[in-house]
């Protein structure tokens, strides 16, 4: 029943492409001028400093730092310190993709590595600020930044291991030359980067299919475009007449849970390892109601 389905939603938007081929083709065009200008600048060298950084060790000396911090917050042996450090400067669906690359190496077990994914989703700061922004005073944008980190951590607290989980010897890896790594971590970061381009062009589509031939406007625009993808529907989110508690409610509504499109790239970097994606739904589920409650309370305060 469920591939009928799917078969018959694919069926229908290949007869809408040649109905509406300009619809197809406006959208697109969006979709490739966010990744072009919003996520492939923000994201990229993100994920070429990290893979040359993991590769020179910088988990060790991350160890050194915060090590008595990880282990008495987290319940979690030293490699996770890199995981958490990095996904909160590098954006989504960089934690996913530290993950995978340190449970692969053996230096994260299937139970550190479920933990680790349910509340390593960070958008990136600059990505969070400059479209926010647009909509928000500094100082809101702020609170909202603090509202989506915080809520993460207290995740992070709620759910940790009852126990500590054994420490263990941290890992070095043996250095190969810089060219060779630079090659390496280029070609996997434009693999992914694909991925991510492909999927943002197939939601921004789907969600201006919708959006078309329903005739939606106002708030059910918003939260359609949102839903498949975060950035499209933070953009539209202007075309609201709302005061700004509302608009931050929904900009850390679809920042929080990452849209469609975000669940597709975590969903693609976890195929074929054990890592459980239901514990990435849980965090993102409850990172939206405890983000927002956060805003609430700041907003009123400050």
């Amino acid at each position: 029943m469920k591939n009928k389905l799917i078969e018959i939603l694919i069926f229908i938007i290949f007869i809408s492409f040649i109905i509406n081929p300009y619809l197809i083709k406006s959208e697109i065009v969006n979709s490739l001028n966010v990744f072009v200008t919003v996520l492939f600048p923000s994201i990229f060298p993100f994920f070429i400093i990290s893979d040359l950084l993991l590769n020179y060790n910088f988990h060790i000396t991350l160890n050194k730092i915060f090590n008595r911090i990880n282990y008495f917050f987290f319940h979690t042996n030293n490699s996770s310190n890199f995981v958490i450090i990095m996904s909160m400067f590098s954006g989504f669906p960089s934690g996913c993709k530290y993950i995978k690359t340190l449970y692969d190496k053996k230096m994260l077990s299937l139970e550190e590595a479920n933990y680790l994914i349910t509340f390593t989703h960070f958008s990136n700061p600059l990505f969070l600020l400059t479209l926010s922004t647009t909509l928000l005073n500094q100082k809101l944008s702020y609170i909202l930044l603090f509202s989506h980190i915080i809520s993460n951590f207290f995740i992070a607290f709620i759910i940790r291991p009852k126990n500590n989980i054994n420490k263990k010897e941290i890992e070095k890896i043996n250095s190969i030359s810089f060219s060779k790594i630079l090659k390496e971590s280029i070609n996997n970061s434009i693999s992914l980067l694909i991925t991510i381009l492909g999927t943002t062009c197939i939601f921004f589509f789907i969600s201006g299919f919708i959006t078309h031939y329903f005739h939606l406007s106002g708030i059910n625009k918003v939260l359609i475009n949102g839903f498949f993808d975060l950035t499209k529907g933070v953009n539209s989110i202007n075309i609201l007449n709302i005061n700004n508690l509302f608009k931050g409610i929904l900009i850390l509504t679809f920042i929080s849970f990452g849209g469609i499109n975000v669940h597709m790239q975590v969903l693609s970097i976890l195929e074929n390892t054990n890592i459980s994606y239901k514990n990435f739904l849980f965090g993102r589920i409850s990172q939206v109601a405890i983000s927002i409650l956060m805003f609430f309370i700041l907003f009123n305060i400050c």
